[in-house]
């Protein structure tokens, strides 16, 4: 058997942690090597040497108090990914036994520490006050990264957000297959401000929109491609 560990501060208790991982869903198309999920069926794609080895799995959730499991069994063999908490710490465990297993110790460990990474977001995400399926809320640098991501939890990795506020500021956002592509605010006087990129949505830092103009309360809509 083959496994790897990644531990990641958490400044959130057991229940936050639950809140994402209970919803895989919706995580996991943010896993490394993720292809597709059809019911409790998962498929991972690993490229190893100039090939792609393709998985195909079931899925099965547990969770108890401070620990859950993610277990996937397949023809090739059988994958879990435990989750634990220690104080302030997540610690995330992959454990593969089956085909491949000698050369799988570089992919498990970007494997565990890409899921390590993205609950850690979610887990931020989850946090934010702000609902992407509508209403309103204050916008500021933090929160706006807050809300990309959490909408990305919600509803995928291809959505765009347009908020407007009451003196006609415009805020636009796209993201497409899990990246954030462009960021445009339209200020009242119509003075635009674009931030172009191609940075998946879960490693964006708020520093990125630190010089927009925002620090207002805005009408948020979403739509999904």
């Amino acid at each position: 058997m083959k496994t790897k560990t990644c531990e990641v501060e958490l400044p959130y208790g057991w229940d936050v942690v639950v809140g994402v991982i209970s919803k895989p869903e919706k995580t996991l198309p943010f896993f490394p090597y993720f292809e597709s999920l059809e019911g409790d069926t998962v498929r991972f794609k690993v490229s190893r040497f100039m090939a792609k080895i393709g998985y195909e799995f079931k899925l099965s959730v547990a969770v108890q108090e401070n620990r859950a499991v993610y277990t996937f069994t397949g023809d090739r063999g059988i994958l879990t990914v435990v989750f634990e908490m220690k104080g302030k710490r997540l610690r995330v465990t992959a454990s593969w036994s089956g085909f491949a297993e000698l050369i799988m110790g570089k992919p498990l460990q970007r494997f565990v520490e890409g899921i390590a990474n993205a609950v850690k977001e979610f887990c931020s995400a989850e946090t934010c006050p702000l609902a992407p399926t509508g209403g309103e809320g204050y916008l500021d640098f933090r929160t706006v990264c807050s809300l990309f991501k959490k909408t990305a939890m919600e509803m995928g990795g291809d959505f765009e957000v347009e908020c407007t506020s009451e003196d006609g500021t415009v805020l636009r956002g796209k993201v497409r297959d899990g990246n954030l592509v462009e960021v445009e605010v339209i200020e009242p006087s119509g003075r635009k401000t674009t931030i172009q990129a191609e940075i998946p949505v879960l490693e964006v830092d708020a520093d990125m929109f630190r010089d927009l103009p925002l620090d207002k309360r805005f009408k948020i809509r979403v739509k999904k491609d």
